[in-house]
């Protein structure tokens, strides 16, 4: 891993100081004197402190703050929490706060949204808080693409490589023996960019590979009857000898009807999950697991917002792309894992 960026509580702590004094320090403000303020400055480039420039721009812009929408019908995954975090994190580095929209934006058009820009997880088409947003003229940088007429309209994409994961595990899964993975994914109810990609990648592979589809698509939000009616309708089509999952903890989920199947995780039938998740999946060595680190995404997602927000949006929207990891299952032949050996995915050329 590499050596996180200092923060001006890096900076403070460095100089003995408080952070209110080297935040004002930085943004010319405040009581401060000038012996002070070049000393501050001095330190910053000393140690490296490289988001001062942006800290500066965001707390001497309007609000002060930034936002972030996750769309409700997925707010319960831990996902998004985990990548709230990571974006809180950048926040405390730039010195400005983080907003979760939590309002209807039907109920309440009529509200503004008092941040300087915005980062929107998963967009859904015609989502209308993103659509709110882009008509206020609020900078937006979505994790993921935005499928709808609003895509050439945001700041900034950011998005992780689902679809070579996708591919990455299924190739593991045929190299072991399987010859007919089924498909547990997502329906219409929630299909983000994320979905469309892990679904684009598993019907391209089906082709590929002169397999006949075994899809089941379920809601985000399926109760344990539909997630085991669709595993049990799913494994019993003929020749089906895996299972993958694209929503996060549907493996998991799964474990229970395959084993009261009398069905066995294990090299002749592998189990893996598309999003892992980490209480219930990313531990089990019997599951492959697509580790997303949505902290980290959190973290470059806000970044990459500041960036955009220091130039102004000059130029065309940045396009950044979130590596992902393949921790393969321990079962998998050993040119595709060891022992649960991670593997990175880097985007495909």
């Amino acid at each position: 891993m590499g050596k996180p960026q200092p923060t001006i509580i890096d900076l403070a702590r460095d100089l003995g100081i408080s952070k209110t004094t080297v935040s004002d320090a930085l943004s010319g403000r405040g009581r401060v004197s000038e012996e002070t303020r070049t000393l501050v400055t001095e330190a910053a480039e000393r140690i490296g402190y490289v988001g001062n420039r942006a800290a500066r721009s965001l707390r001497s812009s309007t609000h002060g703050a930034i936002g972030l929408h996750i769309p409700p019908i997925v707010r319960n995954f831990s996902f998004y929490m985990d990548f709230a975090f990571g974006a809180a994190h950048a926040a405390a580095e730039l010195d400005v706060d983080l907003t979760l929209f939590a309002r209807d934006p039907v109920v309440s058009a009529r509200r503004g949204f008092p941040v300087d820009g915005a980062l929107v997880v998963d967009p859904l088409r015609d989502d209308p808080t993103m659509e709110r947003l882009l008509d206020a003229g609020v900078p937006v940088v979505t994790i993921g693409y935005d499928l709808g007429e609003s895509a050439s309209r945001v700041s900034g994409v950011i998005e992780a490589t689902h679809g070579d994961t996708t591919r990455a595990v299924l190739d593991a899964l045929w190299d072991s023996g399987s010859r007919r993975p089924a498909f547990l994914g997502s329906d219409a109810l929630f299909f983000s960019s994320w979905a469309k990609d892990v679904s684009d990648a598993v019907d391209g592979w089906y082709s590929s590979r002169g397999i006949e589809p075994a899809v089941g698509l379920v809601p985000v939000t399926a109760g344990p009857d539909e997630v085991h009616d669709t595993v049990v309708d799913l494994v019993g089509r003929t020749g089906v000898d895996a299972l993958v999952c694209g929503p996060q903890g549907f493996a998991a989920r799964a474990l229970p009807t395959l084993e009261s199947l009398g069905i066995r995780i294990g090299r002749d039938f592998p189990l893996a999950s598309f999003v892992s998740d980490p209480v219930t999946e990313s531990n089990n060595p019997d599951i492959t697991c697509v580790e997303i680190d949505p902290w980290g995404l959190g973290v470059e997602s806000a970044r990459l917002l500041a960036d955009i927000l220091l130039t102004r949006g000059d130029g065309p929207a940045p396009y950044r792309s979130h590596v992902s990891r393949v921790r393969f299952a321990r079962y998998l032949d050993a040119a595709q894992a060891d022992g649960g050996r991670s593997s990175t995915v880097a985007p495909a050329e």
